[in-house]
C-alpha cells in the first residue's frame, strides 16, 4: 500500500528516487534502515550520509561516459553468450554472541559456498599474483580493477584520486573472462555498469579490518566478496551497538565463516544497519574442529564487487602533497 505506515517513515528519512544507493531498495528495507537511523544513536553518520546524498545530483557526464566504457560493453556480450544459472544461495557457518538478540542472520546477507571452482580459483589468483599489489595501508595490501578509491578517514590522494587518470586502476577485463558475468548473474546489482571497481585485499597473519558500514556516500547499495586461499570469521554488530572502549567483548555479534571460494552478499540492513570486520584474532575453530592458526604463513584474498558514487570524496595530489608536508614538519618538531 503507498500510504503504509513503513513506506511513510522510510520516506521521511529519505526519498529513495534520489538516492542512488537506495534506487534498487524495497521499501520494506528503505524503512528498516530509517527506522534504525532514528533510534539509533550510534548511526548518527548514517543520517548525516543520507542527508549529503539528498543534495546529490545524477552522475556527471564524465561518470556516465566511464559507464559505457568497452569493459562494460564486452562484459555485456559475455554475459550474453554464457548460459549463466541462479547460484545456490546457502546458509553459512555461524557463531552467536551470548549477547546477541537478533533472528538468525541479519536481512540481506546471503552466501554461496562454492560459487567458484578450485581451477577457476586458481586461474583468479594468478591474476591477482601476476599483477603488483600496493602497500598504502599498514594492514594489508590492495590492487583495483576498474575505479581507484578506498574510503579512509585520512587524507589519502593515491587512495581517493581527483584526477581521471589516477582514478583507472587495472582494467576490469583483466580479471578472467567468466568472472564479472557470473557475479552480475547473481542477480545482486542491477546490470554489468554497476560494477565499476572491483577491490583485491591481501590479508597476512593475524591482520583484520575494524568494524564499519561502507559509507553509503561512496558506495552503492549491494556489496559482494569473494573470498580466497584460506578461511576467515567476518563479525557483524548492530550499528547500535556501543563499542567497547577497554577491549572487553560486548557479546551482541554473530560472526560468519567465510569459505575459499565462497561468495557473501550485503544488502538491505546487513549493509546499513550492522557493521562488519575481520576481527585480529590469532585463531579460529571451524566446525569440523580444526583449529586455524593465523601465523606468519596464513594469507588470506578477498575480491569486493560495488558501485562507486560520484558523491565519493575525491582529493588531488596538491591536498595529499600538504598532508605529508605537514606531517614531516611535525616530526621535525618532536624533540628526541
Amino acid at each position: 500500500c503507498p500510504h503504509s505506515p513503513g513506506r511513510a517513515r522510510a520516506a521521511r528519512v529519505v526519498d529513495r528516487r534520489r538516492v542512488p544507493a537506495m534506487r534498487r531498495l524495497p521499501w520494506d528495507r528503505v524503512a528498516a534502515v530509517a527506522m534504525a537511523s532514528r533510534r539509533c544513536p550510534a548511526s548518527r553518520a548514517f543520517c548525516a550520509a543520507t542527508s549529503a546524498f539528498l543534495a546529490a545530483r545524477a552522475p556527471a557526464p564524465a561518470v556516465a561516459a566511464r559507464r559505457a566504457h568497452a569493459p562494460h560493453a564486452r562484459l555485456a556480450e559475455v554475459t550474453a553468450a554464457m548460459r549463466l544459472e541462479e547460484p545456490s544461495w546457502t546458509k553459512p557457518w555461524t557463531t552467536m554472541g551470548r549477547e546477541y538478540r537478533g533472528d538468525g542472520l541479519p536481512e540481506g546477507l546471503r552466501y554461496c559456498r562454492d560459487f567458484i571452482s578450485e581451477e577457476e580459483h586458481e586461474e583468479v589468483l594468478a591474476v591477482l599474483d601476476g599483477g603488483r599489489w600496493l602497500h598504502y595501508l599498514k594492514s594489508r595490501a590492495q590492487q583495483f580493477f576498474g575505479l581507484v578509491y578506498y574510503h579512509t578517514t585520512h587524507l589519502h590522494g593515491q587512495l581517493q584520486p581527483s584526477d581521471d587518470k589516477a582514478q583507472q586502476g587495472r582494467a576490469l577485463d583483466e580479471l578472467p573472462e567468466w568472472l564479472l558475468p557470473r557475479v552480475v548473474a547473481t542477480g545482486v546489482f542491477g546490470d554489468a555498469t554497476e560494477v565499476n571497481q572491483v577491490a583485491a585485499n591481501e590479508y597476512l597473519g593475524k591482520a583484520g579490518i575494524s568494524p564499519h558500514i561502507e559509507d553509503i556516500e561512496c558506495f552503492g547499495a549491494s556489496l559482494a566478496t569473494l573470498s580466497l586461499v584460506n578461511p576467515v570469521e567476518l563479525t557483524l554488530s548492530p550499528a547500535a551497538q556501543q563499542r567497547s572502549m577497554n577491549g572487553t567483548d560486548h557479546g551482541n555479534w554473530v560472526k560468519v565463516l567465510l569459505e575459499p571460494r565462497s561468495l557473501l552478499v550485503l544488502q538491505g540492513a546487513s549493509r546499513y544497519a550492522f557493521r562488519h570486520g575481520i576481527r585480529r584474532s590469532r585463531t579460529f575453530t571451524l566446525p569440523d574442529g580444526h583449529v586455524v592458526q593465523r601465523g606468519k604463513d596464513y594469507r588470506r584474498v578477498s575480491l569486493t564487487f560495488r558501485e562507486l558514487l560520484p558523491t565519493r570524496r575525491m582529493l588531488n595530489r596538491s591536498a595529499q602533497d600538504i598532508v605529508q608536508h605537514t606531517w614531516a614538519r611535525r616530526q621535525r618538531e618532536i624533540p628526541h
